[in-house]
């Protein structure tokens, strides 16, 4: 993320690919314009530091804009900042589109070779190896973490079996059970329901399956205690990993420390590079320990539609004291996103921070929880409404009781006191993809 860590040589070489690729940027219309509006002198931008420096270029709305503009222009939709040629584009991937039209990535035959270099580092630093068996149980629907990731799995020598989660968790468990894969790549909340129906599914438990390695993304859950307890426990003692990234060179993963220390940033140095802004001004925010800010990214060596001074939304805590696995790389912790802030009363919250309460009441409550809003975020018309689901084991008796301990919980951690509704366990829909925490309803009566 910073260049902390770097030999003086490495960091001049940073800032000659940093140069190389503004030049090579500017054969797109996109960035000899944005350049123009925001009256930023590309020849001036000589080093990663001076980055710092420059606003910010591009946001996800706003590339969705570009993509409809390009479409329309320009027979593809890749936006107006591609720099390569259509023709070079080999492969596309994209995000959910779970808070707009999805976001597509374009990569060239170097891109994709970027990328899977990309995820081998994590690979290697979760102790997989070549050989390994790893099943895919993300969505491979063009997901980042779906084709792309078969893909590297296989460039790095994995025996992949790309079931993906549109087959369904009965094929799912069926094919864990057949090829005993050493390694399941899939959302926490989706390896969570595979534990519940694996006695249903195949007459034995999770726990027998043969898996030493859970390699978790998508939605928080990995990186909460309670949750990678569950989690380990379910799978037999499996190491729970959190990963986040896997294209334009960003990578970060969890490593098996007991306590959870964040995600260690693998991307390669000459790659990319982040910086923290802050979330409402945009201003730089220094990296030291304990730093929260919103993350912005700049690609060093892509050729398709190269990021610059990118921010993708994610809010970041960053911490640069030792991890006590002793491997010596800043670490990053997801607090959520900018469009999923939440403010009750003056008080910000993230869903993610109330997912984090939740899995404090594991196994009394299942962790499975959804925030009923009457309206978009970020302004929420108080009470804050939450359903939980109840643990498995917890008779209805119980609901009211842990409806108000978790009620205080909140409060006392985040200072709001939310409405909440203990229901069944079973009865919020689980889903194979990323689970939306959120859910916009009508406004109640009176409002």
């Amino acid at each position: 993320m910073t260049d902390l860590n770097l030999s003086s040589s490495a960091a001049a070489e940073r800032d000659a690919l940093l140069r190389d690729q503004i030049a090579y940027n500017l054969r797109s219309p996109f960035y000899r314009r944005r350049f123009a509006e925001l009256g930023v002198d590309p020849t001036k931008v000589r080093t990663v530091a001076d980055l710092d420096e420059l606003p910010v270029f591009l946001r996800p709305q706003e590339h969705r804009i570009l993509q409809e503009r390009s479409l329309q222009a320009d027979g593809h939709a890749f936006g107006d900042f591609l720099c390569a040629d259509v023709r070079d584009v080999v492969s596309v991937s994209s995000t959910s589109g779970t808070t707009g039209t999805p976001i597509l990535y374009a990569s060239t035959k170097a891109d994709v070779a970027l990328t899977n270099e990309t995820w081998e580092r994590a690979f290697r630093f979760i102790g997989m190896r070549p050989g390994d068996g790893a099943i895919v149980g993300f969505g491979l629907s063009m997901y980042l973490a779906g084709v792309p990731l078969v893909r590297a799995l296989e460039a790095a020598g994995m025996r992949t079996v790309a079931v993906g989660a549109e087959s369904g968790t009965v094929k799912l468990l069926r094919l864990i059970d057949i090829m005993r894969p050493r390694v399941l790549a899939c959302t926490p909340s989706y390896a969570e329901h595979l534990i519940e129906r694996a006695p249903e599914v195949l007459g034995r438990s999770a726990a027998d399956l043969g898996i030493e390695i859970l390699l978790c993304a998508g939605e928080p859950g990995a990186g909460l205690p309670a949750v990678r307890r569950k989690l380990s426990e379910g799978w037999g003692g499996a190491q729970v990993h959190d990963i986040l990234g896997g294209i334009h060179g960003v990578i970060n993963v969890s490593c098996d420390a007991n306590e959870y220390q964040g995600m260690h940033v693998l991307s390669p140095d000459y790659a990319v590079t982040t910086q923290l802004v802050d979330p409402t001004t945009k201003e730089r925010i220094e990296v030291t320990d304990g730093a929260i800010g919103e993350r912005v990214k700049t690609a060093l060596r892509w050729e398709a539609a190269p990021p610059f001074r990118y921010s993708v939304g994610d809010i970041y805590q960053v911490f640069t004291e030792p991890c006590a696995c002793g491997f010596d790389t800043e670490r990053i912790k997801v607090i959520g996103r900018v469009d999923d802030l939440l403010i009750v009363k003056g008080v910000k919250v993230y869903p993610s921070a109330i997912k984090d309460v939740a899995a404090s009441f594991v196994p009394e409550l299942s962790g499975e929880l959804r925030i009923v809003l009457d309206q978009p975020p970020p302004r929420v018309v108080p009470p804050l409404c939450v359903t939980i689901e109840s643990g498995a084991d917890t008779p209805p008796s119980r609901y009211e009781e842990l409806a108000g301990s978790f009620a205080s919980a909140m409060h006392q951690r985040l200072s709001i006191r939310p409405k909440v509704t203990v229901v069944e366990a079973g009865t919020l829909p689980r889903a194979s993809h990323k689970v939306q925490l959120l859910e916009v309803k009508a406004p109640r009566a009176g409002f």
